[in-house]
């Protein structure tokens, strides 16, 4: 039986099986409602109220800050609704980066009396700061991911935020950057970004399967101030989580994102990872030469290691995901999460590539134990599958 390679980390990372060990001993022993009164609802609260602190002390930030929610579509529709809920009835102008989640971009379509203005990309798949000056910045909303999840580009969200007026909220997904944060990385992946962002006044939001914490627990990272209150919460029903978001907390989930993120952190070692990144991208290079047109989308471009999108003109990208799968190697089309969907990529779409080209992408994603093993066999098989469907 073949060993499997899974290069799918952007879309869920593996699971944790230390992390999810622990999470899952604590919840087996102490399973109460942790909104309760009792004595042990209080401390199945005070582990989650330790658990908010560890992570607002790895980023420098207040625990109030954090907000836990089930997921980060979660946490993005919860505060753009509530953004937008606050205009009462007015225009709701937003400007947004092209390379959003969809669940960001698609909320922004299905609400009322709303205005997009968006972003430029260019051809490499940085944003085109030449027109910013004839931007209105006077929004009520800017949404910006810091990693682009489909290429790994990092966003230029500092310079964005010098034009963000006081009123504006900021959304920074942050479901791609949380798990490429390392200690020696450039200051855009260091722990003290989350500080920095905040700092500024953007929301973050992230999501614990994209950390090696399994399902069911996001986060929302709130600025210093910020316009969100009681009076008005997110989910109405009870005072969880500062009386912002109702709802009986999946305490399992809660401590295994925590203990997924400070174990991420620590382990997290960028030089080794970006050297990982280049060995790889340079066998696909070697390997897939003779495609005519092939390209590692953002390859000149400032990226975050262990993301390499490929652009394979011509290959039937459906049939080569199959012909991987027996191999079992497990990858992904380059199309931001929706569920079984084939869809052009609306970042490649952004930056100038044909519908036909936008379909015509596989995603790489791993982390920096990628060995040299698991690298020539994918490499090796990804060119061998391509050749026999051209």
């Amino acid at each position: 039986m073949k060993a499997k390679i899974y290069l799918d980390f952007n879309s869920t990372h593996p699971p944790d099986a230390g992390v999810l060990a622990e999470a899952r001993a604590f919840y087996l022993e102490h399973f109460a409602n942790s909104s309760g009164l009792s004595l042990e609802s209080q401390l199945v609260n005070k582990r989650i109220e330790k658990t908010r602190e560890d992570i607002a002390g790895l980023f420098g930030i207040e625990p109030k800050q954090v907000i836990f929610t089930s997921c980060a579509t979660e946490s993005n529709n919860l505060l753009i609704r509530e953004l937008h809920r606050r205009r009462q009835g007015a225009s709701f102008r937003v400007i947004s980066s092209p390379f959003e989640h969809p669940s960001v971009s698609e909320v922004l379509r299905t609400l009322d009396n709303t205005a997009v203005t968006m972003l430029r990309a260019t051809a490499q798949g940085e944003l085109d700061s030449s027109e910013w000056e004839k931007i209105d910045w006077q929004a009520d909303m800017v949404a910006a991911m810091v990693v682009q999840n489909e290429s790994g580009i990092i966003l230029p969200v500092e310079r964005l935020l010098q034009h963000k007026t006081p009123a504006t909220a900021f959304i920074c997904d942050g479901s791609q950057l949380l798990p490429k944060i390392c200690s020696d990385g450039p200051g855009v992946l260091q722990p003290g970004i989350i500080r920095s962002l905040t700092a500024q006044g953007c929301f973050v939001t992230a999501t614990g399967h994209k950390l090696g914490g399994g399902f069911g627990c996001g986060l929302l990272i709130t600025p210093e101030k910020h316009p969100l209150n009681a009076e008005h919460p997110l989910l109405a029903g009870g005072n969880q989580e500062m009386s912002l978001r109702a709802g009986s907390h999946n305490t399992e989930a809660v401590i295994a994102l925590g203990l997924a993120l400070k174990k991420k952190l620590a382990s997290n070692n960028f030089a080794l990872w970006q050297q990982r990144t280049q060995a790889f991208e340079d066998l696909l290079r070697e390997k897939l030469s003779f495609i005519e047109g092939f390209q590692i989308i953002g390859s000149q471009i400032h990226r975050a290691p262990g993301t390499t999108l490929l652009l394979l003109p011509a290959v039937p990208i459906d049939f080569l995901i199959m012909a991987l799968d027996k191999e079992g190697i497990t990858v992904s089309t380059g199309t931001s999460c929706k569920s079984r969907s084939r869809t052009p990529s609306q970042a490649l779409l952004a930056m100038g590539y044909s519908e036909s080209e936008a379909l015509s992408l596989i995603r790489l994603s791993y982390d920096q134990n990628i060995s040299d093993h698991a690298i020539q066999v994918a490499a090796t098989a990804l060119a061998d599958a391509a050749r026999a469907l051209l």
